[in-house]
């Protein structure tokens, strides 16, 4: 079956809309008592969500600034608030090892700030290893919903982070040019010298 083009222009802002809306889940089951079951088990959905978006966009030619905004914006939004949540109520699982989380989460600040010193906006190359980097935060986090005590996934995230905050600081660094949608840092250096070729021409 064919779909049209108005439903596939609606597709890709649904799923943005899905993890978005996500992001609340865990803050609304622990008001209301709940069992935090559903909003672990929401993780690898608004994964899957976060991977076809682009997939698709990308696919049906329905691509947008205000989309791939909406996109790092939804992202944000549920990861800032499943790792808040986690933060608050499952503290006495990440206490031991604080002085990590402090520190990449500085990392990762000072690597955002550049980002806006240098382009005036976050750089967006979506390289492989950020993408990578998702999986086992995204898995640390169910384990912590779920209040397993033992954090398999816990510096699994931690080593993919900080691969993944220097190609993107290293890039940034290298390439004067904002771009986007680069698999890494080699293709994105390739792009940007291509594009100093075509202006000398």
């Amino acid at each position: 079956m064919s779909l049209s083009p108005d439903l596939k222009s609606k597709i890709p802002w649904a799923f943005v809309w899905f993890r978005g809306l996500c992001g609340l889940a865990p803050w609304v089951f622990q008001l209301n008592g709940w069992s935090m079951w559903i909003p672990a088990l929401l993780i690898p959905l608004a994964l899957l969500s976060d991977i076809y978006d682009g997939i698709l966009a990308r696919r049906w030619n329905v691509v947008s600034v205000l989309l791939r905004r909406a996109d790092g914006w939804a992202d944000l939004i549920f990861v800032l608030s499943y790792t808040a949540y986690v933060l608050i109520f499952r503290f006495d699982l990440l206490a031991p090892v604080l002085w990590t989380i402090v520190a990449i989460g500085v990392y990762k600040a000072v690597s955002t700030a550049h980002d806006f010193m240098r382009y005036g906006r976050g750089a967006a190359f979506h390289f492989w290893s950020a993408k990578l980097w998702a999986l086992p935060y995204y898995a640390v986090l169910f384990e912590l919903l779920i209040g397993h005590e033992h954090l398999w996934f816990f510096w699994p995230t931690i080593l993919m982070g900080i691969v993944a905050i220097t190609e993107g600081f290293i890039a940034v660094r290298l390439i004067p040019v904002w771009m986007h949608d680069q698999p890494n840092i080699f293709a994105a250096l390739r792009a940007y010298k291509a594009m100093q070729a075509g202006d000398k021409d």
